[in-house]
């Protein structure tokens, strides 16, 4: 029994926290799964008390908390995609082999909940579960750098952890990880398309989530994690300093039409496998340009995704060869 065979394995619930079959694995780079718990002490004037008696604690269940990282394959993405934004559609794309999933920003928080169990290698020989019930996204990023694969991550919020629910079998989708070679960075990709040569890019996504909702109801079980709080929607891209174009935008507070996008290998016809992350209105919130002693000049953008009442906020595309979710 080796470290590497960990597993994470996820299901799609039907029901919020109760477990279903796991049909997707993922290849993690870390483990951060745990259980919560809140220790209750109970301490009074009592006679011949040496320390804490044993009879006066309680223990709590509050839960789980847990995130993934992992490189951002060509298929099988979409179990986590789903929970992610806010809407979700599939569509096959006449009758080839390419599937396009389509993910945008809603009014409304996602409402999807997933089965996660972690399988966690024992030191002489077999595998010990760690199922996580109701685990729900709270924030999700991306990132991508030269010489560098692109990377999803996500944080979760669950309702329960077990070690009874049966091992999952592993299943993988076939695909590989896309690279920073595939990358294109596009601005106003409709009207004067502008490519940026970015040297990196990061996107993250706060939910705005309120995890512990939690009640007098005998029991500790949490509810549902509903939005309390406007989400927000930011990232970063670095780019030489070739002029005042990115600078200007920046003081200006203009509104910029941005897109990512990776483009893979051909699924059929004119289909490729791609991601594409789309952003009708971003806002630039740096742009200053700084001079160095041992580099070309540098010039940091980050930015806020913003809504402009009409276009969804952040939209993305997935093509590939997945039938399904």
């Amino acid at each position: 029994m080796s470290i590497l065979d960990a597993s994470v394995n996820v299901g799609l619930e039907t029901t919020y926290g109760t477990p279903v079959t796991m049909t997707r694995s993922f290849e993690a780079k870390a483990d951060s799964w745990v259980r919560e718990q809140s220790r209750l002490e109970s301490v009074g004037f009592r006679a011949n008390m040496q320390a804490l008696r044993s009879d006066r604690v309680r223990t709590v269940n509050m839960g789980g908390a847990g995130s993934i990282e992992l490189d951002f394959m060509t298929n099988g993405m979409g179990t986590l995609l789903g929970s992610t934004l806010g809407s979700k559609a599939i569509a096959q794309q006449a009758a080839t082999a390419a599937w396009l999933q389509t993910y945008a920003t809603t009014d409304s928080a996602p409402g999807e909940s997933l089965t996660i169990q972690v399988q966690r290698p024992k030191l002489e020989s077999g595998l010990q579960s760690f199922t996580h019930h109701g685990a729900t996204i709270t924030g999700w990023g991306l990132s991508q750098s030269v010489d560098g694969l692109l990377v999803f991550n996500a944080d979760f919020d669950s309702e329960d952890v077990d070690i009874s629910t049966g091992d999952a079998t592993p299943a993988y989708a076939s695909g590989v990880p896309f690279d920073w070679t595939q990358c294109v960075v596009t601005l106003d990709p409709d009207g004067s398309p502008e490519t940026l040569d970015a040297k990196n890019f990061t996107f993250n996504a706060d939910l705005g989530l309120k995890t512990d909702r939690r009640y007098l109801r005998a029991s500790a079980l949490k509810k549902q994690p509903v939005r309390t709080g406007l989400p927000s929607y930011s990232g970063s891209l670095s780019v030489d300093f070739t002029g005042t174009e990115r600078y200007a935008e920046w003081t200006a507070e203009t509104d910029l039409d941005l897109e990512v996008k990776w483009t893979g290998a051909t699924i059929e016809g004119a289909h490729n496998q791609y991601l594409n992350v789309r952003m009708k209105a971003v806002n630039w919130t740096s742009g200053n340009p700084v001079s160095s002693l041992s580099d070309i000049g540098n010039q940091q953008l980050d930015f806020q995704v913003m809504h402009d009442g009409t276009n969804d906020a952040v939209t993305m595309t997935y093509m590939s060869s997945d039938v399904a979710y």
